[in-house]
């Protein structure tokens, strides 16, 4: 079975518990006759959850899981979506951050808000933010509601809640660092990787292997061991990320292609590029990162400089070297061979693929 089978199969699966567990907590507002903005904001974040996604983290909780020789396929299911709910958490407050309006194809979580009651409230967009702001607090709340209450032990249960805290941990530092580059110009390749190492490796990677891991009995050689192949593929995986959002297809991205540019977003595509670039290329690069009202002629004017000063070849020879490094340090694990292959096939995707 091809990987991108297996991850759709497991994604249908994942959705599915999503969707039981929404359902169950709006039936909970609705009988504890609880209020009617907790019902709305409870609804607005189902249909945000579930309106896209891959759901890689909790595949790969999944299999943190199964690779540490864990065998409650149900049990361990059911305690994934805790990392998705975690996940919108992140995004929603992460798109009031950035001033994105866009997200998996539809609004923001603050734009939901704004929009809707732009004729209700003196101040929408203010009232966006803070709805979008309590929004995320529930996602937050919900996913560690989901993980103290799953079917383990509670000494696996508190490693495990250690572990998510320590995720969250380190995604904020990362976050910290963004949101500091982001005034900045005087940047470098060495602090955009140790951001991603932070804002994506740890938390999109590492963090939900290990949390699986944990559930499973790991003991910490064994998570150090899971450490090594997940940073360098997290790391990887950014890079992509970064090349898809700025050269990729916006219906598959979700959001505007060049909405990084316009953000100011400092990536090592970007790095790279005004590390060659002449005069005249970095103040075009320089003028477009962080411009509200850039058009699509100065985004396409950025992307040709990224592809000629070879940024964008360099990121693609980055990305790769990083997954072949981690499969290296895969091959190291003792664990299911069935284990490994998806784990490989999984490395290759994430590098290759487009959305």
């Amino acid at each position: 079975m091809s990987i991108e089978k297996q991850l759709a199969e497991l994604k249908s699966k994942i959705d599915k518990e999503i969707r039981d567990f929404f359902d169950y907590k709006i039936e909970q507002v609705k009988d504890q006759k609880r209020s009617e903005e907790l019902l709305e904001m409870t609804e607005n974040l189902k249909d945000f959850i579930l309106r896209s996604g891959k759901r890689i983290r909790p595949i790969l909780f999944y299999c943190g899981y199964l690779i540490a020789g864990g065998k409650e396929k149900e049990k361990i299911l059911e305690a994934t979506i805790s990392i998705e709910l975690i996940h919108a958490f992140l995004l929603i407050h992460d798109d009031i951050i950035d001033q994105d309006d866009v997200r998996h194809n539809g609004l923001a979580m603050h734009c939901v808000y704004s929009k809707k009651y732009k004729d209700k409230v003196k101040y929408p967009k203010h009232f966006g933010i803070s709805a979008a702001i309590v929004v995320g607090d529930l996602a937050h709340d919900f996913g560690y509601e989901i993980l103290t209450k799953s079917d383990f032990s509670s000494e696996l249960k508190i490693k495990a809640l250690e572990k998510m805290n320590q995720i969250v941990s380190n995604t904020l530092a990362g976050e910290a660092i963004d949101v500091a580059l982001s005034m900045k110009f005087d940047f470098n390749e060495r602090k955009i990787i140790e951001m991603q190492e932070y804002k994506t490796a740890k938390y999109t990677i590492e963090g939900p292997l290990h949390l699986g891991a944990v559930l499973a009995g790991a003991d910490e050689e064994f998570l150090r061991s899971l450490s090594k192949f997940a940073i360098p593929l997290g790391v990887a995986f950014q890079i992509q990320d970064d090349i898809i959002g700025i050269f990729g297809d916006e219906q598959k991205v979700g959001k505007p292609i060049g909405s990084d540019i316009k953000e100011g977003k400092k990536t090592l595509l970007i790095t790279r590029a005004l590390e060659i670039a002449n005069e005249e290329q970095k103040n075009i690069i320089l003028s477009s990162l962080g411009n509200k009202e850039i058009n699509p002629e100065e985004i396409e004017n950025a992307r040709k400089i990224i592809e000629e000063t070879g940024s964008l070849q360099y990121s693609k020879t980055q990305a790769e070297k990083l997954k072949e490094l981690s499969k290296k340090y895969l091959a190291e694990i003792k664990t299911p061979d069935e284990c490994k292959e998806f784990l490989n096939n999984l490395a290759d995707f994430i590098v290759k693929r487009d959305w």
